[in-house]
């Protein structure tokens, strides 16, 4: 195996190539590619169009222990490390999996869960006809361009992340909460318990515990307010720092293609996807690598 990483025209990303997934990387080239993430952020393994559940989970694992968020998110499957993220139902009008065909906004994966999001894995098995695009903003950049008084105050502060009254409705009007009472309701007719979908607290600054890098960690679809902060003080504070996360100097748009496995760096950034025709299918599988946060 030859593998080659070649960084993207633009703030972060890089192509890799000559992976075979059925083959466990070295050594050596799974540090080269650990050492390409923390510089790149975003990587995009290209040229394997089928890849086995299992050789995804052993890659991915390579990584770190990895989450099991299919199982609170009531789409766990054979392999509940796999969270299967699509608009398909089944024969009985049931979810596939985790999702629908419209659009969502900059979040960081699984930043709602104690043990949070370190790498992710984002694999492409369908797309619609004309795939909509994900983009990935740098949230170590948004930290490092913040005025030092604005990151002094901030080391201070903790924040609140949430997406359960998203995902079942509570919050929005949508199709997302709908879907989700339909897997509550198949699960208790199967007789199956699943955890409840976590809550959790976490610094607004922290330190990449392999890096020692600091980032932002805050993003607009799941960080609720910053805690002990009156709550119009609150939305002003995220608006702001929202706004300046994403400003285009920092993001990396990704187009897909079958195939393509997405690994990124899940603290340093945030990410996002556009809308596509409901009638078409996109089928994707994600997995996380978690870790335990510190403030920096």
């Amino acid at each position: 195996m030859t593998l080659s990483i070649r960084p993207i025209d633009g703030p972060i990303g890089a192509i890799v190539t000559g992976w075979k997934s059925d083959s466990d990387l070295e050594d050596d080239e799974l540090a080269s590619v650990k050492t390409a993430l923390r510089e790149r952020l975003v990587l995009v393994f290209r040229g394997q169009p089928e890849i086995a559940d299992l050789d995804l989970i052993r890659f991915a694992g390579r990584f770190g222990d990895l989450l099991k968020g299919s199982e609170f998110l009531r789409d766990a499957g054979d392999h509940p490390e796999i969270l299967p993220v699509t608009n398909m139902l089944d024969g009985n009008g049931i979810p596939k999996g985790t999702g629908e065909s419209n659009s969502i906004g900059w979040h960081s994966d699984y930043s709602y869960v104690d043990r949070v999001g370190k790498e992710s894995f984002l694999n492409a098995v369908i797309l619609p006809e004309h795939p909509p695009r994900t983009s990935f903003t740098d949230q170590y950049r948004a930290l490092e361009t913040l005025p030092t008084s604005k990151i002094d105050v901030l080391r201070a502060l903790k924040a609140f992340h949430s997406v359960t009254k998203i995902v079942t409705g509570d919050e929005i009007d949508s199709g997302i909460g709908e879907r989700f009472r339909a897997k509550v309701a198949r699960d208790e007719e199967l007789g199956i318990s699943r955890p409840p979908i976590p809550e959790a607290q976490h610094p607004i600054i922290v330190r990449h515990p392999e890096s020692g890098r600091e980032l932002l960690y805050v993003s607009p679809q799941i960080t609720r307010y910053v805690v002990g902060m009156p709550r119009d003080e609150s939305d002003a504070l995220l608006r702001e720092l929202h706004e300046h996360s994403t400003r285009p100097e920092f993001v990396y748009h990704h187009e897909w293609e079958i195939g393509d496995l997405v690994v990124f760096d899940t603290l340093g950034t945030m990410h996002k996807r556009d809308a596509w025709d409901a009638r078409e299918p996109r089928y994707m599988r994600q997995l996380s690598t978690v870790c335990r946060l510190e403030s920096s």
